[in-house]
């Protein structure tokens, strides 16, 4: 994986016009095959990549928490809202929250290991993104 360093906003302006745009569909060059049709697809929706790498439900939220953030960073809080949404409670203790957190990722990232999907760590209360094929978007100007 690719490490990046950024600056803060306060040294440097944020520049949108900089990096691969982010809001379009997300695609990858190796194609999964559809559940249903048994065709190629190369811009799956997360049920696709959920189904084909066998995620567990728990695992799953996190990856379409993520998926969401369409490789912009998702703040730790909003992973932890998907993955405790159907909770009354709203889910354990914070500790306990963030240690289920962590073994689920594990376990993500395990599976997704050599897909060319990946979820990243940004930075320390920054939360984390979605990598396709290795790539990063730009950051070096922020």
């Amino acid at each position: 994986m690719q490490t990046i360093t950024t600056r803060s906003a306060a040294k440097a302006p944020i520049s949108q016009s900089t990096g691969p745009q982010t809001t379009g569909p997300l695609s990858i060059t190796k194609p999964l095959l559809c559940p249903c049709c048994k065709q190629p697809v190369t811009i799956p929706a997360p049920e696709i990549v959920i189904d084909h790498y066998g995620i567990t439900p728990m695992e799953g939220r996190i990856f379409a928490a993520v998926w969401k953030g369409k490789g912009l960073p998702v703040i730790t809080e909003r992973i932890f809202t998907a993955m405790y949404i159907d909770d009354p409670d709203g889910g354990p203790s914070p500790d306990r929250m963030y240690l289920a957190f962590k073994v689920a990722l594990c376990h993500l990232r395990q599976k997704l290991e050599g897909s060319g999907i990946g979820i990243a760590n940004v930075g320390y209360r920054r939360g984390y993104r979605l990598v396709l094929e290795g790539r990063f978007p730009s950051t070096a100007s922020r």
